[in-house]
């Protein structure tokens, strides 16, 4: 072959390389830079000829540049792939020193006169920035649920706070009263007085305490959860609703293997919260009725939680729309509480649906991915 042909399978290969779109980068047995297309120019703001022969830890961030070499080496030594043939998000760093969140994909060249591996780097910043605005305005949207199921709870949160701050009033009068006669007898009474209004004030800070968690505005954070004590504790939050108190909440949870999530507490409780209220909502005109709330696992990983109900289940029309935004079948509601709580669910790798219950009434329920609670390490 001519020395005119090898030079045109160059100028055709460099104008392959460069009219790629994705940065693609070819690196040797050591880790140095043997080609850099245009695209990588682009992406890292290097000229090729800056990056030629230097080793590509140039383009990398830490912890990333500390274990390039450590993966190059062991597949070299012995043949264990981590990232050759493997695309994953990493971080790249431009020359300007600003980091970037990266795909990358290494492949090795077969049948090379000397070792080579080349990289394919996709730039996925837009697709980072999206994801973040997506998680933000579910955040944003999650907060305002909460926030609107305060407001119609709010008769119910004035009765909550009324009775512990009605029965601080009374004791302190009647310490009052008490001391204007200071008898030992008189003495022991104003002490027990004084301890029920510490009492009753902890229940109101309770209270407190248990909106003000559910309603603050923050970042939606996972972290192991005891889901029987978090179902507990919504009850209690749930009974803010002074309409509950005309139901019997009847509980049946996993008490043997006991479950553990890895989510987010707070939302977790808002979708439990949206289903008991809806629950209490459809036996309105059944004062008495009893709603039952369990939790059973459906395999080794899954556990479902499910809420049920005896009231008058749901017509045609409402089945199809349920979990649309801004659907619902009540006067004053939003039709933004099954919504979220499906858009919560789905983003912790679960699912939620419904069907009917027998004799009358309907079951929403949800699963979640979960693992058992090491019951001795509680216990020790």
């Amino acid at each position: 072959m001519g020395q005119a042909p090898i030079e045109d399978a160059n100028a055709r290969l460099t104008a392959l390389l460069d009219a790629t779109v994705d940065a693609l980068i070819i690196i040797d047995g050591k880790g140095n830079i043997e080609v850099f297309n245009a695209a990588a120019q682009r992406m890292f703001l290097y000229s090729s000829q800056e990056v030629l022969g230097k080793n590509i830890k140039l383009l990398m961030p830490s912890p990333f540049s500390e274990e390039h070499d450590k993966y190059l080496s062991t597949y070299l030594a012995s043949g264990e792939t981590k990232i050759i043939g493997k695309g994953r998000k990493v971080r790249g760093k431009k020359s300007n020193g600003e980091e970037f969140p990266i795909f990358l994909s290494v492949g090795e060249v077969k049948e090379s006169s000397h070792t080579q591996f080349v990289g394919i780097i996709r730039d996925i910043s837009e697709q980072e920035q999206d994801r973040i605005e997506v998680q933000e305005s579910r955040d944003r949207l999650s907060h305002a649920s909460r926030l609107s199921s305060m407001g119609e709870l709010a008769a119910g949160i004035a009765h909550e706070m009324n009775q512990p701050l009605a029965a601080i009033t009374s004791y302190a009068q009647a310490s009052k009263r008490l001391l204007q006669s200071a008898t030992v007898d008189n003495k022991e009474k104003v002490a027990i007085a004084l301890d029920k209004i510490c009492d009753q004030a902890i229940r109101a800070s309770d209270v407190i305490d248990r909106l003000r968690s559910f309603v603050k505005k923050r970042v939606a954070q996972r972290e192991s959860v005891d889901l029987n004590k978090l179902i507990l504790e919504t009850v209690k939050l749930a009974k803010v609703d002074t309409r509950i108190l005309d139901h019997q909440v009847i509980l049946k949870l996993s008490q043997d293997i006991k479950p553990k999530l890895l989510a987010d507490p707070v939302q977790i409780q808002q979708v439990l919260l949206n289903l008991i209220r809806n629950g209490i909502d459809a036996m309105e005109d059944l004062k008495g009725a009893p709603l039952h709330i369990r939790s059973q696992w459906l395999s080794d990983e899954m556990i479902e939680v499910s809420v049920i109900d005896c009231g008058y289940g749901l017509d045609e029309d409402s089945i199809s729309g349920i979990f649309s935004p801004f659907f619902t079948t009540k006067a004053a509601g939003m039709g933004m509480g099954l919504s979220v709580s499906q858009t919560i669910i789905h983003s912790h790798g679960g699912t939620i649906y419904f069907g009917p219950s027998q004799p009358s009434g309907c079951i929403f329920s949800f699963s979640l991915p979960a693992t058992v609670i090491n019951q001795e390490k509680i216990e020790k």
